[in-house]
């Protein structure tokens, strides 16, 4: 149950009717998995906290450069060399002390992510490549855990929602198979501040509208973001019946 000084914290939120006190005290109850504490895990990571997220676990085995603090915004110039998610910690802390910080300050492989993701009532992938990528999407559709996944390359970027709960859904591998994605990167490629910002904030929105009931989620969709020319398509996603991660659980 929230405090009072929660719900003090929380009032203009909770005026939205399709929110309301339920929906933050199901946001309070509920567990983030967050991968990657960077240009779309921080503002995620950011927006769940001051949210009222109940408990964040932030994963990231990178530390802070000088060139993350441009888009990075829970890292400083004082944390060079820090551990991101020790540092995203200690800013997540400062920002809403209602949240309950953890952090696994290394890289993981799926049988380390496994516990990890039992653990999640939601997990948002937002690390940088495709490897990861496609591990956290087979374990996630292993476990039947909800996955937020996003990524932003110049000005463009993409999000989707994969909910394992149920069996007629598509996974990212559908769409995005592992042997023909190419694995672009903002660090050769570069990528603007304000996309990543949006994208992780859309990330924290449809964690938050999971667990919350409220909306409509972006299920089976794929949203397309233009930036510079602001151009949003949303586009259908439909199931693989030969995926190798999916296929069979459906077809069985």
């Amino acid at each position: 149950m929230m405090q009072e000084k929660e719900k003090e914290r929380y009032l203009r939120q909770m005026a939205v009717k399709e929110w309301g006190e339920k929906g933050q005290e199901a946001m309070k109850k509920s567990t983030f998995l967050i991968i990657g504490a960077g240009g779309l895990g921080c503002p995620a990571a950011q927006t769940l906290a001051a949210s009222g997220a109940g408990r964040l676990l932030l994963v990231d085995g990178d530390v802070v450069e000088t060139n993350n603090l441009s888009r990075q915004f829970l890292h400083t110039a004082e944390r060079l060399g820090m551990n991101k998610a020790e540092s995203a910690a200690l800013a997540l802390r400062a920002l809403n002390p209602y949240v309950q910080i953890e952090t696994i300050p290394q890289r993981v492989d799926e049988e380390a992510l496994r516990p990890l993701v039992r653990r999640a009532d939601v997990v948002l992938d937002c690390c940088d490549n495709s490897a990861t990528r496609h591990a956290v999407n087979r374990v996630c559709h292993d476990e039947r855990k909800p996955l937020v996944t996003a990524g932003c390359i110049r000005a463009m970027g993409q999000i989707s929602v994969f909910d394992f709960r149920t069996q007629s859904e598509p996974c990212y591998a559908c769409s995005f198979p592992k042997d023909s994605e190419q694995d672009l990167k903002a660090s050769s490629l570069g990528v603007l501040t304000i996309l990543t910002t949006l994208m992780g904030t859309l990330e924290a929105a449809e964690a938050a509208k999971l667990v919350t009931g409220a909306g409509s989620v972006l299920t089976s969709r794929l949203l397309l973001v233009d930036l510079l020319h602001g151009d949003f398509q949303t586009l259908a996603l439909t199931p693989d019946p030969d995926c190798p991660v999916c296929g069979r659980r459906r077809s069985g």
